[in-house]
């Protein structure tokens, strides 16, 4: 249908846009790099998760923060005068970022089979197939619990309760814990199993009429879905949107952010008292707080199930690579903390709480002083409860351990000012933090899979000094001494650079970043 069409190239335009479509290709080059640069029986282990636990979600949280989007920009009112139905356009976002998933995975699966060239037509059939469910039903689900959240907070602490078990369940089952074919009731499941079925066929253990079976259980979820969400937007466009909460308590509370700056206490020691106590009400603090122990608890029975069963299943020891989960899991949780973090600095543009500022006591330096030092002293603290429950670091407390966590801590702040200098609104602060992410998981790998010296030509990237920090890495002539200082520097170098691109745009589009 003529609208439709029209629906699709509008929806094809905003995500190139705002930047989605290029992070999709800069995501496909990366994977598929790592992939390459792999050995190709261990390339054909490694890319069903990421193939899962990344490509196939790619768009479960650009879905969210473009209905929000919308919703702040008034365009769904727009919508509801023009022909479009709301199926039909819930219908078109959906199938837009599927096909973008799909566009990731394709260069993916043909770098994991690259030693079964006459396999690979099959490969590809299997694993695009999984990946197309996994990511229709995950949006589809997403885009119907956000539909009645009133901000991107009330989704994220959601999101848990629905996202953890089918994620979970199926990397329990790829991992050979847990193969019965009731596993397929969830969803995602049968998913994870085309994916592995197309690189790895041996590995699955249910037989390809149990698997067609899933495949069919798993479509009538996501026609479901579907519904779920079509009906939800509808109902979420007719309430309107609550004022912010930290808007309400601004106007009805003197702990509101004009409040700021009266009284003895310094203006930020204030602001921080706001902030914390608005968001001490949230359950959002509660699950950043508890994310460090439970990643580490995680990675502790974790990391060792999946060792003992890839050396059985597929021969290879994982324990050679310990290094590199330890580097990745070390920048994972500033990764995690500086993306709230920056979340938070773009909802306050959003909430016009940086226009109150400027004509309060706190200044902008401050007020940013205040957030990367947030982040910044939860991440040193995440870190240093994590990484011993972790299991991960057997050599203990190292001189290079320690100089990888101050390093590590350093990228938390660097993200957060990374995101507020280049993004303008929620959309575009998930491109950034979803760009960031990449490099915080292909640096480390690359760092690894590189022979030194050549490894140290990523030294111009701030996540490669941390990793280069963890024993096991080869530095070269680089000492932990040597990397606490040029590593230090070069975060400090950045984070500046990027502070003065803040403040200028702060101060040239009028509190807007």
């Amino acid at each position: 249908m003529r609208r439709v069409r029209a629906a699709i190239r509008l929806e094809c335009g905003i995500e190139l846009r705002y930047g989605i479509v290029p992070v999709a290709a800069g995501l496909a080059v990366l994977w598929t790099a790592v992939l390459l640069l792999l050995p190709a029986g261990t390339a054909r282990i490694v890319a069903p998760y990421l193939l899962f636990t990344d490509t196939a979600g790619f768009g479960a949280l650009f879905v969210v923060v473009l209905l929000m989007f919308e919703r702040t920009e008034r365009a769904r009112d727009a919508l509801a005068a023009t022909p479009l139905r709301t199926g039909e356009a819930v219908a078109v976002r959906v199938l837009v970022l599927t096909a973008l998933s799909v566009c990731v995975a394709a260069p993916m699966v043909l770098a994991a089979g690259r030693d079964d060239p006459a396999g690979l037509p099959a490969a590809l059939l299997a694993g695009l197939a999984g990946v197309a469910l996994i990511s229709l039903f995950l949006l589809s689900l997403c885009l119907a619990v956000s539909a009645r959240a009133r901000t991107l907070q009330d989704f994220l602490v959601v999101l848990p309760a629905v996202a953890v078990p089918l994620i979970v369940a199926p990397v329990v089952h790829m991992a050979g814990f847990l193969e019965h074919p009731l596993m397929y009731a969830v969803p995602t499941t049968v998913g994870a199993d085309l994916i592995r079925w197309g690189l790895a066929p041996e590995s699955v253990a249910q037989s390809p009429a149990v698997l067609g079976l899933g495949a069919g259980y798993a479509s009538l979820c996501v026609v479901a879905a579907l519904v779920w969400a079509r009906h939800a937007v509808d109902a979420g466009a007719v309430a309107p949107p609550a004022a912010p909460a930290r808007a309400r308590r601004a106007s009805g509370s003197p702990r509101g952010p004009a409040a700021v700056g009266r009284g003895a206490a310094p203006a930020v020691l204030r602001f921080a008292r706001t902030d914390l106590f608005g968001t001490g009400r949230d359950p959002m603090l509660l699950i950043v707080f508890l994310a460090p122990l439970l990643l580490a608890v995680g990675a502790r029975f974790g990391f060792a199930g999946v060792t003992d069963y890839v050396r059985g299943a597929y021969g290879t020891d994982l324990t050679t690579v310990a290094p590199m989960v330890l580097a990745l899991f070390l920048l994972h949780l500033p990764l995690m903390f500086g993306a709230v973090g920056a979340m938070r600095a773009i909802e306050d543009v959003d909430e016009r709480v940086l226009m109150v500022l400027r004509v309060s006591p706190l200044t902008f330096g401050a007020y940013l002083a205040y957030r990367t030092g947030v982040v910044a002293v939860l991440s040193f603290a995440g870190l240093l409860v994590a990484l011993p429950v972790s299991g991960l670091m057997p050599g203990g407390w190292s001189p290079g351990t320690v100089v990888a966590v101050v390093l590590g801590t350093a990228q938390a702040p660097l993200l957060l000012v990374a995101v507020t200098a280049f993004a303008s609104n929620k959309v575009e602060s998930l491109v950034a933090v979803k760009a960031a992410g990449a490099a915080m998981v292909v640096v480390p790998v690359l760092a690894w899979v590189v022979p030194a010296p050549w490894n140290l030509l990523l030294l111009a990237l701030p996540p490669a000094w941390p990793a280069l920090a963890v024993p096991g890495y080869t530095a070269g002539p680089l000492g932990a001494p040597a990397l606490l200082v040029g590593g230090l520097l070069v975060a400090a170098v950045a984070t500046a650079l990027l502070v003065r691109r803040t403040a200028r745009r702060i101060d040239g589009a009028g509190s807007t970043l």
